[in-house]
């Protein structure tokens, strides 16, 4: 939550409309403690700007609180313009065992390093079996159990559009290489695709 206020309050658009009627030098400045905080400042410090937050089925709008804007930038809370101080936020509900996240959608996952080294061990996996070697062979001189030999040889076989996601940071936040770890992924794309969504 610290951090999307710390988005929304760095938005330049919301400098903008919380200073109308100042002059370039004041809108600079509260620019200036804006960046400052959605940087720098103790997250509570951040939920301390926070009105309510009204959470719906995939949407979660945050309005700020117009008298905690008004006292930190020297503002007339009559004066504060309340068009600006509310955003909305589409998000995923992401069950992880027995705890329930909150994804944003406008969320990247990140880069994975882990996973495309899997994805890349993958490959040259499926080419020793190729040649003749076995999953245990594999296993033995990997040092790694043949069941999850099995398992990640199964990362070689993802359709080529999920391959391309995760290079470019763009897989669901859900598909790791710990849930591939304990999932087998289908053979067929369109499944793999389906299934991939719903993590």
């Amino acid at each position: 939550m610290a951090g999307l206020i710390g988005d929304f309050l760095s938005a330049s658009s919301f400098t903008a409309m919380l200073r109308p009627k100042a002059s370039t030098a004041e809108v600079g400045q509260a620019a200036s403690v804006l960046g400052s905080l959605a940087k720098d400042a103790d997250p509570a410090d951040r939920l301390s700007f926070i009105g309510r937050v009204d959470i719906a089925p995939g949407r979660l709008t945050l309005k700020l609180n117009p008298a905690a804007i008004a006292t930190r930038f020297g503002i007339d809370p009559e004066d504060t313009p309340t068009g600006c101080l509310g955003s909305e936020h589409p998000f995923q509900l992401r069950k992880r065992g027995v705890e329930t996240k909150i994804i944003r959608a406008d969320t990247p996952a990140g880069r994975d390093a882990v996973l495309i080294r899997n994805v890349a061990q993958a490959h040259v996996w499926f080419e020793r079996v190729k040649r003749g070697e076995t999953y245990a062979q594999i296993a033995k001189n990997e040092n790694l159990p043949a069941p999850r030999i099995q398992r990640m040889i199964g990362l070689g076989f993802l359709a080529p559009d999920l391959v391309a996601d995760i290079l470019n940071f763009k897989q669901p936040h859900g598909f790791t290489s710990e849930w591939c770890k304990t999932h087998d992924l289908p053979f067929d794309w369109a499944e793999q695709r389906a299934l991939v969504r719903t993590l």
